[in-house]
């Protein structure tokens, strides 16, 4: 082999330590995914511009052809590897299968052995010579038809890179939209240079310019890999815990358009987020107006965000963090929404609770000072009062006599209505530590005052118990009022009394046999119906509902339907 010194090749040689030093720092990362296809990648580009130098260092046909068939090596299977590459970067790794590697060698290894056999049967180029009439000399020829063929096969594969590293610009989150981006065009500058070339557009006469392009395309991407960390392992972590993060993250640019949004924002947004990268972010939220003031600083800014879909409602706590440069200008903002809907849930269920504790307190409590203070009064007057009517009667003052027995019998009735209140409220307050207890005990007393049959049948006893105290207070509440109406009005034998458990609600039913009455008629009348509307009142006051079922001389039914809280 004989060479002479050519001043083009330094350019090629400059090339080929940049993209040696590429493909280094590359493997030093291998455990990146991509990373070794593309550092291989850049072996064979790096073998390609250092035997191209030599190849224009040559002096004799032979020296010029063996680098040229060398050169075949590196266009041959590199656009195979950068195609690896891109599978890997854009996460399509159950693409690379060994089956699929296999497949996409086939043409290269041809082509490789089509090269170095060249001279037997001139499928890769013909009617090769020495032409001098240059600066330097070069080798003529004419290419062959196996030459098309692993063309149109490379910048195949080079069409499907560019194409999913296209894709992948719409895809991936703003880093990694700038690392498809330099890989996209360093890739492009390669691609369009080398069809230049081939279809005999030379800027400079007599010289391939593709290994210099890939010199500056090495030096495009490795100032995407220093800007963007390309192979470095921490964004690829980010990544994945970013978009695995419980919590919906949207990212804004400094003028507030939307730059990214991880995988939980789009669960959260629906079908909006498809199209919400680049937009401003008031006409994303443009059905939440508290966030068009985002412009205007963080103390300003909602803490708290409601959803309501067609089939829940969903409380989301919102946080900011401001994202600055390395100057600490402003150059966007980050927006968490984090799910707090079961904890608003729970405490508004413990508000809840604690109230109707509260209410329990106070009614025990001013039971007792019924009991303690006008409950004694009560009793005082009754006796006093049946004492000076003896007195009187004893002195035959008949009037006088017969006024104070209407007080005795007001007080009387006074002093039974107000034990009956403060029985209530006992019975009540037992209910809401143990409902099937407290009911047992209503019927009881109910049955010795009113002589009347009672069945109680009570099924899932531990789920009853289970229900929060305002369900359980209402509950019993409605029972008495209805087994108060039966004793006043339905003159009847027997009284059943059903509570059940049926998916996530809870049924129950009371039923008697007395004489029945026309229900319209009662609705109609506030002065007949009054117990009938307080009953619904209270089935509504916790999320159910009350149906009555009569007819006069058929009995009356009363089912109550409650959600299981």
């Amino acid at each position: 082999m004989y060479f002479q010194y050519v001043p083009f090749i330094w350019t090629l040689l400059a090339s080929t330590l940049v993209i040696l030093a590429l493909a280094i720092y590359a493997l030093q990362h291998k455990d990146v995914k991509g990373a070794v296809p593309f550092s291989i990648c850049m072996f064979l580009t790096a073998l390609w511009s250092g035997s191209y130098a030599l190849e224009l260092a040559g002096t004799d046909l032979f020296t010029k052809l063996f680098w040229t068939n060398v050169q075949c090596i590196s266009y041959s299977f590199a656009p195979v590897l950068w195609l690896i590459m891109v599978f890997r970067f854009i996460e399509r790794d159950h693409w690379v299968t060994r089956r699929n590697i296999l497949l996409l060698l086939i043409l290269p290894f041809l082509t490789v052995i089509l090269a170095w056999t060249n001279n037997l049967h001139g499928l890769m180029w013909q009617n090769a010579r020495l032409d001098i009439n240059g600066p330097f000399p070069v080798v003529a020829k004419t290419f062959g038809p196996w030459f098309w063929v692993i063309a149109a096969y490379s910048y195949l594969l080079n069409i499907l890179s560019e194409s999913l590293l296209a894709l992948s610009l719409r895809r991936k989150s703003a880093l990694y939209r700038e690392q498809s981006r330099a890989l996209f065009i360093g890739l492009a500058l390669l691609f369009i240079q080398n069809a230049l070339y081939i279809f005999g557009i030379h800027p400079v006469p007599r010289y391939d310019l593709t290994p210099v392009v890939a010199g500056v395309s090495g030096l495009y991407i490795a100032w995407g890999i220093f800007r963007y960390r390309l192979f470095d392992i921490v964004p690829v972590a980010r990544e994945n815990i970013i978009e695995n993060m419980d919590d919906g993250l949207i990212v804004l640019d400094a003028r507030n358009r939307i730059a990214d949004m991880n995988r939980t924002a789009k669960t959260i947004f629906g079908p909006p987020s498809i199209r919400a990268i680049g937009q401003k972010v008031e006409a994303f939220f443009k059905n939440q107006p508290a966030f068009a003031e985002i412009s205007c600083g963080r103390e300003t800014l909602p803490r708290e965000l409601v959803i309501q879909n067609e089939s829940d409602r969903k409380t989301f706590e919102v946080s900011y963090l401001s994202l600055q440069d390395r100057r600490g200008k402003h150059n966007g903002l980050t927006i968490i929404f984090h799910d707090v809907t079961e904890r608003r849930l729970v405490q508004a269920r413990l508000l809840g609770q604690e109230r109707a504790l509260a209410m329990s307190e106070e009614r025990e409590r001013l039971a007792r000072d019924l009991h303690d203070n006008l409950g004694q009064i009560f009793g005082f007057i009754n006796i006093q009062a049946q004492a000076i009517k003896h007195e009187l009667a004893s002195a035959g003052i008949g009037i006088a006599s017969h006024k104070l027995e209407r007080l005795v019998e007001v007080a009387k009735s006074a002093h039974q209505e107000m034990r009956e209140y403060i029985q209530n409220v006992k019975i009540t307050a037992a209910a809401e530590k143990n409902f099937v207890s407290a009911v047992k005990k209503e019927i009881e007393q109910y049955i010795k005052q009113t002589g009347i049959e009672v069945k109680l049948r009570i099924s899932d006893e531990p789920v009853i118990e289970g229900l929060e105290p305002n369900i359980k207070l209402h509950m019993i509440n409605i029972a008495k009022e209805a087994l108060n109406n039966i004793r006043k009005h339905a003159e009847a034998k027997q009284v059943s009394i059903e509570v059940k458990v049926a998916g996530s609600e809870i049924f129950a039913r009371i039923e008697d046999n007395g004489k029945g009455f026309d229900v319209m008629k009662y609705e109609k009348e506030p002065a007949h119906g009054f117990g009938l509307s307080i009953m619904k009142e209270r089935a509504g006051e916790i999320g159910g509902d009350i149906r009555i079922d009569s007819n006069p001389g058929e009995g009356t039914r009363i089912l109550l339907r409650v959600p299981q809280r």
